[in-house]
């Protein structure tokens, strides 16, 4: 009873949110008025790697994010196994693990897939070697079934990396489908695969690194400190 008293106390307040993903759950989940919700673009703090890494010789795709399962980790890992029959690839998966009884349970799937050799397991990195690794990837997979936003997804478009993932919550927001990567239709492991086979060998693939720089610009501090500020000011605040 506590929880509907507090939304209604909050109800005519006014609310700045990073995505329309997040708006929806404000509107729909604590019920505030959808007029009173502003939506500002995320800033994203890039720290490019210097001298700027070419991209690797063998195709690489890389997963980055938690290694939890609501983030999809394991359909990445079935991905990749099902990629690895097609062809000649390399596969990085970055981030902490929930537990290491979960992490012994993502080794045991890549050792059953045979993917021993051509995955590794970079643990939690610094910024600056996230980057690189970004950087020197061809795409990065992002199963995660929910996100606020997605920023990952940014940070791999700012390194000129294109992004295949889930048609989910905040995914979709931060994705800009067809020009920073591609959605994909279906969620499941096969369907990555479709889509990643597709981009990555397409003739296209140039372009989608380029518009992934492109869009990646949209999302900066300084925009988004302009546009709280202009709320602000036309809310009598100056």
């Amino acid at each position: 009873m506590i929880e509907p008293i507090i939304f209604l106390l909050y109800r005519k307040t006014k609310f700045i949110t990073g995505s329309q993903s997040a708006k929806q759950d404000l509107a729909g989940i604590m019920k505030i008025p959808a007029n009173n919700i502003t939506v500002i673009p995320h800033g994203v703090i890039i720290q490019r790697p210097r001298p700027f890494p070419k991209k690797e010789t063998v195709k690489t795709v890389i997963y980055l994010g938690a290694l939890a399962k609501d983030k999809g980790v394991e359909d990445a890992l079935v991905a990749f196994s099902l990629l690895n029959r097609q062809e000649e690839y390399q596969f990085w998966v970055v981030g902490k693990p929930e537990s290491e009884a979960y992490f012994e349970r993502l080794k045991g799937m890549v050792k059953k897939s045979g993917l021993d050799r051509k995955l590794k397991f970079w643990g939690f990195v610094s910024q600056e070697k996230k980057f690189d690794l970004l950087a020197r990837a061809h795409l990065m997979v992002n199963p995660s079934v929910h996100e606020g936003f997605g920023l990952v997804n940014i940070e791999a478009n700012a390194m000129g990396t294109p992004v295949v993932a889930y048609r989910s919550q905040g995914l979709i927001d931060s994705v800009k489908d067809g020009v920073s990567g591609i959605i994909v239709d279906k969620n499941s492991p096969e369907a990555l695969v479709e889509v990643i086979s597709k981009l990555i060998q397409s003739g296209n693939y140039g372009e989608y690194c380029m518009g992934s720089v492109r869009w990646s610009k949209r999302f900066n501090w300084d925009k988004s400190k302009e546009q709280s500020l202009k709320l602000i000011e036309s809310l009598g605040y100056s």
